[in-house]
């Protein structure tokens, strides 16, 4: 179940704060971030997540569940193997995913394209590998989609980087140093040996099919849309967390016109289905959203009416950080 589905749990207690229950399936990805500096990095991987029988799971398809799967026990082999060779360095080559779907922030996902899918982190919280997971086509070079792949895996770098400057701003710390990303396909889910094999900063992309993305906190391009940013800032309010300075929302702010019109593969053009979060109930993507956080959608007055007990005091708190 996801954050936004709890009011209906906690409906009938005086105060429920989301920041403070560990939901491994969540995917706001600024609420992965922040409990990350305060629980711990192993308090939220997802990797118990693959142990499971993809039947059934409400959230991936079984496609999508495999091709996470392999890439998650890729990089496990990996970090095993390097533990064993190298003893001393276990800390530095531990990678540990702590997403393996998500969107910047609750609601922000509009479209297919909106959404990441992998991501791991060092136990530093300064290096960052993201993978996307994209099923099989074809298109005329023989290169399945890559332009639009290309595209959509570059922006999600941009973007997640453009979120870690802007929840670990410098009054903050840990300081992100880079996210190194990449993609699979169903034809190959293998990664790049070049992507895990190397700590240093990154300098450019690889000229390799497919391509591995350097971004660091000196070339990002800013992604972030003022909509996404009021979010984070109504989700920190609940750590009592002050607005980074204006300085800082300037450094990660962009437009619309940022993002990747896939001209191929349409799918991530698809606009996604929204979820009531009191009753749970999948509808229209224009699913009313509160007026006053901006962070959860209702399918129908009753259930805001109900929910209001339980989210009350977050709304209320979530809105005082605007002001």
């Amino acid at each position: 179940m996801d954050m936004e589905g709890m009011g209906s749990i906690f409906s009938g207690l005086p105060y429920f704060n989301p920041l403070m229950m560990v939901n491994r399936s969540g995917t706001c990805a600024t609420t992965k971030l922040m409990q990350c500096t305060s629980f711990g990095v192993y308090m939220l991987d997802v990797s118990p997540k693959f142990d499971q029988d993809p039947e059934g799971l409400p959230d991936l398809t079984k496609e999508d569940f495999l091709a996470r799967k392999q890439v998650v026990e890729e990089v496990a082999q990996w970090v095993e193997t390097h533990k064993n060779k190298e003893p001393q360095a276990v800390v530095k080559n531990e990678w540990v995913p702590i997403l393996y779907q998500y969107e910047i922030v609750k609601g922000s996902a509009k479209r297919n394209r909106d959404w990441g899918h992998l991501i791991f982190t060092d136990l530093t919280l300064t290096r960052y590998l993201l993978v996307m997971c994209f099923g099989d086509r074809a298109c005329d070079c023989g290169n399945a989609f890559h332009h639009d792949y290309d595209a959509i895996v570059k922006w999600q770098a941009d973007r997640f980087m453009s979120l870690l400057k802007y929840i670990h701003h410098a009054d903050e710390s840990p300081k992100p140093l880079w996210v190194r990303a990449t993609y699979t396909t169903s034809s190959n889910r293998w990664l790049d040996p070049d992507f895990l094999n190397s700590l240093d900063i990154p300098k450019a992309a690889t000229k390799t099919t497919p391509p591995i993305f350097h971004v660091t906190s000196d070339n990002f391009v800013p992604s972030l849309l003022s909509s996404e940013i009021e979010k984070i800032d109504n989700l920190r309010s609940q750590s009592s967390k002050p607005r980074p300075p204006s300085s800082v929302m300037n450094a990660v702010l962009g437009s619309k016109q940022d993002r990747p019109d896939a001209k191929n593969y349409t799918v991530m053009n698809e606009k996604n289905a929204r979820q009531c979060s009191y009753c749970e109930k999948l509808g229209e993507h224009d699913m009313p959203m509160c007026g006053r956080c901006k962070l959860v959608r209702y399918c129908s007055a009753e259930c805001q009416r109900k929910a209001w007990p339980a989210h009350k005091v977050f709304c209320k708190k979530a809105k005082g950080s605007t002001k």
